[in-house]
């Protein structure tokens, strides 16, 4: 069964040590890490590494682990493509899978393209300063041997806020608000919050944005259904105040008594109170051929005892911005509501049954969901092939229904 890994951001923000830390205290082999941090020294000229290890400590009375990192390094700026070949060819000496590869790399080009993006400059003539040295590449190279040794690199991944700080941040560029320009274009459309956290400063780096949008597939306001197995915390290089300095992942399991598919869904929600029956029936198609998963309409009442509408429509993440446009159009409402929910469903398929109806054949879309042994547990007919089949013969809809369904019940019976 599919595991899921949760990063969970939400007070102290992520960076690539604290990420690596986790991993760490998750259970990753520490001595295997270590000698692939120790490799990257072939790579980066100039760069020598005086003490690495993993230790464990507390913040704020959490039992956590926090890396211990020390080199030197006569570069203090590099192109971003001779660091790109520079990793490149470490992953390949470390014979990582292709997956943990195209991970290292994508972590890194996020990183090289914000900069690019903020620099008006060409990719291949991008400099970079924070993020050219070889703890970076220790960052993600270590993550990506952990993620591998933990057999979770393939695994689902989510993501809760991700906590980014306040105050103003200086480097190389000067002094700059918080969130750095870099956090924000790495950020840019990827459909995660970013809330100030608990602490003070800069809360979220570069790499560990970078790393966050290349592992999670999904944003969570809440934990999905899980059973936790594994729970790791990675101690941040600064002391907390008032709430730990600790990045949290989980690895855990659907619950596995139940046979279903996890998933996340957007559900729109909003009151109308000026709609004819017509308008709400002709938006109700509007949205079904907009892509919404499911439309429900309820009658209530509003203010004044007005009567009204409560609309409420599900979608999916990739359609959710075009949908909410037609939600709001149709419905001619000022605003609505929008919760991220988790939802299970049982695996399903579709296929085109053969039946004959009034001695003529056509064919019937039908859904069909099994169990995890494979065994049927449901069969339906859809409902516009079935209307279809209704309204060319000229018989009720119930009549066409009930022999499609017998026949599909002995043929998969």
């Amino acid at each position: 069964m599919t595991k899921i890994v949760i990063i969970d951001s939400q007070v102290a923000g992520i960076s690539g040590d604290m990420l690596l830390s986790s991993l760490i205290d998750v259970g990753a082999n520490k001595k295997k890490v270590i000698n692939s941090i120790f490799a990257c020294e072939n790579y980066f000229e100039g760069s020598k590494i005086r003490k690495l290890d993993f230790i464990k400590t507390n913040s704020y009375g959490i039992s956590c682990t926090k890396l211990l990192f020390d080199y030197v390094d006569t570069a203090n700026s590099r192109l971003g493509s001779k660091v790109y070949r520079s990793i490149a060819a470490c992953c390949d000496s470390l014979s990582l899978s292709n997956k943990s590869k195209s991970f290292v790399l994508n972590s890194l080009k996020t990183i090289i393209m914000a900069e690019s993006k903020i620099h008006g400059s060409n990719f291949s003539k991008i400099k970079l300063h924070e993020v050219s040295t070889i703890d970076t590449a220790a960052d993600l190279i270590g993550t990506a041997v952990a993620l591998e040794d933990l057999d979770v690199i393939s695994e689902k991944f989510y993501t809760t806020d991700v906590a980014i700080g306040n105050g103003f941040l200086r480097f190389s560029h000067g002094i700059v608000p918080n969130p750095g320009n870099a956090i924000l274009e790495i950020l840019r459309n990827k459909r995660i919050l970013l809330v100030p956290g608990k602490l003070d400063g800069e809360l979220t780096t570069p790499t560990g944005a970078a790393m966050l949008v290349n592992l999670v597939s999904e944003h969570i306001s809440q934990y999905p259904p899980l059973v936790p197995e594994k729970i790791g915390n990675g101690g941040g290089q600064k002391e907390g105040k008032n709430a730990a300095n600790v990045l949290r992942v989980v690895i855990g399991n659907p619950n596995q008594k139940l046979d279903y598919n996890l998933e996340s869904v957007y559900e729109l929600e909003t009151n109308v109170d000026d709609a004819t029956g017509e308008m709400i029936g002709n938006m109700i198609d509007v949205l079904y051929a907009n892509n919404a998963r499911d439309v429900t309409v309820i009658h209530g009442l509003t203010k004044k005892n007005r009567p009204s509408y409560v609309v409420k429509v599900l979608t999916d993440k990739i359609n959710m911005d075009a949908l909410v446009q037609t939600f709001l159009d149709e419905t001619g409402s000022l605003g609505c509501k929008i919760n991220e929910l988790n939802r299970i469903t049982r695996s399903r398929s579709f296929v085109n049954v053969p039946i004959t109806i009034e001695n003529q054949r056509f064919e019937v879309k039908v859904k069909i969901s099994r169990d995890k042994e494979g065994v049927i547990k449901t069969i339906k007919p859809e409902y516009d092939d079935i209307k279809n089949i209704s309204t060319k013969l000229k018989v009720p809809y119930k009549k066409v229904f009930d022999k499609a369904y017998y026949e599909l019940i002995t043929k998969y019976n």
